[in-house]
């Protein structure tokens, strides 16, 4: 146990399992939608499996929080904010003064910035333990029995409480509102995501010449529709160019449904009946709610990439190192920019029209 831990963690009931109800999880996590979509998720999981410990999510200025329809309470902490952190470090001190066990886990495994503020929570008196899949300096260190970071979380928190049963279904809980658009769809439609928040590096952004050529092969490889999904800035412009550059006999089978919320983008996906996408926060909401995906890989960690028969993913089989998910440019590790529309197509065609 590294310095500074306070007290050992004494197994209480029966076969030595912690208490669920002496036990706080922390978790962090970045502003981003899809981080928002994988810890609420895990918070919901947690909820629908009656779980007895108390799970917060400790953020910075995320936009998205107020979306999720969890269990109430206040379970989220702009700890970017002073106040934000005031208050999380209070209410664990005063969670740990009723004799209260408080884990700190990191949303991504190892990360430096997560642990350096747990560290500073366990100086304060706040934590009782940092606990990480495979940062040597944490107090206490679990596997990565899974390869999906919704997984392994589930996983790691089955394994700390030796639960396993929680492991019967690790299905995604959708973290934000479900709604869907009414009406009856005329036929197959297939979604098209080509948005990501790293879209400015070349390695997580696929040519918009790709794109056009991939809904031009679908429409003729199939009597159905392509709508392009989404809500970004760049979301008519593209939608434009792709239309102009279809043939005029498939442009009344090209459709575009721009997103002004999340609930909206919720709704639009569960319009279609398949989906093809970058590994984004669309990957995340698809897995949640079991929809037929085909995902692009370039250099994202594999812990981002969600395990299931209705997720069919194309990587960079060119990429001579692992990814690492660094915002560098460099031509050893996987890029977007190495897969061919035919491998995009052939998956699309095997796994979304058949």
């Amino acid at each position: 146990m590294s310095e500074g831990s306070t007290k050992p963690l004494q197994p209480a009931g029966s076969g030595g399992k912690l208490e669920a109800g002496r036990v706080t999880v922390v978790y962090t996590m970045y502003h981003h939608l899809g981080d928002f979509v994988v810890m609420g998720g895990l918070l919901k999981k947690f909820d629908q499996l009656q779980v007895g410990f108390e799970s917060v999510v400790a953020h910075r200025h995320s936009p998205h929080v107020t979306l999720f329809t969890g269990k109430p309470g206040d379970r989220f902490f702009d700890v970017a904010t002073i106040d934000g952190f005031l208050n999380l470090c209070g209410r664990l001190r005063q969670q740990r003064r009723e004799g209260r066990i408080v884990l700190g886990v990191p949303m991504a495994p190892g990360s430096i910035q997560a642990f350096l503020f747990f560290w500073v929570l366990k100086k304060l008196g706040a934590l009782s333990y940092i606990v990480d899949f495979n940062l040597n300096n944490a107090d206490i260190i679990t596997p990565p029995r899974r390869r999906y970071i919704f997984d392994r979380h589930l996983a790691q928190a089955a394994e700390i409480f030796k639960r396993p049963d929680w492991l019967d279904d690790t299905s995604l809980p959708l973290a934000v509102a479900e709604q869907r658009i009414a009406g009856k769809k005329p036929g197959r439609r297939i979604g098209l995501f080509p948005w990501s928040g790293r879209r400015h590096l070349p390695e997580f952004r696929w040519p918009d010449t790709r794109w056009l050529d991939l809904t031009k092969r679908l429409l003729q490889t199939s009597e159905g529709e392509i709508v392009l999904l989404g809500k970004d800035d760049d979301f008519t412009r593209f939608a434009q160019t792709l239309r102009a550059g279809l043939p005029e006999n498939l442009r009344n089978r090209f459709l575009d449904r721009p997103a002004a919320s999340v609930p909206d983008l919720v709704a639009s996906l569960r319009e279609v009946d398949g989906l093809v996408t970058l590994n984004t926060a669309a990957l995340h909401l698809a897995h949640a709610i079991q929809l037929p995906a085909v995902a692009l890989c370039g250099s994202s960690l594999e812990c981002w990439l969600p395990e299931a028969p209705h997720i069919r993913l194309v990587r960079d089989e060119r990429g001579i190192l692992p990814p690492s998910d660094k915002y560098e440019h460099d031509p050893l590790q996987p890029s977007l920019q190495n897969i061919d529309v035919d491998e995009v197509h052939r998956a699309a065609v095997e796994h979304l029209l058949k």
